[in-house]
């Protein structure tokens, strides 16, 4: 599927994690997503506050970067997107890298 990055970030993903505030506020992990290319742009989400605000606010735990054609297969399995690109180096983490596999459950609770 295809998705709108600016659109996702801007909008729907932190309306998604507002929906399942409760769930949401159980993530105490900062993650900085940093999407390159056609649509890209940076992502500073804070779930346990259901902040999703646009730009570097500091204090992550984890920094992922990749850019918007990688970002459409983690969109569709976020799990299996973020370990293959991972392994691919098609995406990079930088800080606790465990928190990845919280960050791929945050996209799934949000589309939701």
């Amino acid at each position: 599927m295809a998705v709108d990055v600016q659109k996702w970030f801007d909008e729907d993903f932190g309306a998604g994690l507002m929906r399942h505030a409760d769930e949401a506020r159980k993530v105490n992990l900062k993650f900085l997503v940093r999407i390159t290319g056609q649509g890209g742009g940076e992502w500073w989400i804070d779930p346990a506050a259901g902040k999703v605000e646009r730009g570097d606010q500091g204090g992550v735990n984890l920094t992922i970067t990749m850019d918007s054609s990688t970002f459409a297969k983690v969109y569709d399995n976020p799990q299996q997107g973020i370990t293959a690109g991972y392994f691919a180096g098609e995406v990079q983490m930088a800080g606790n890298t465990q928190a990845g596999d919280k960050f791929a459950d945050l996209l799934n609770l949000a589309k939701q």
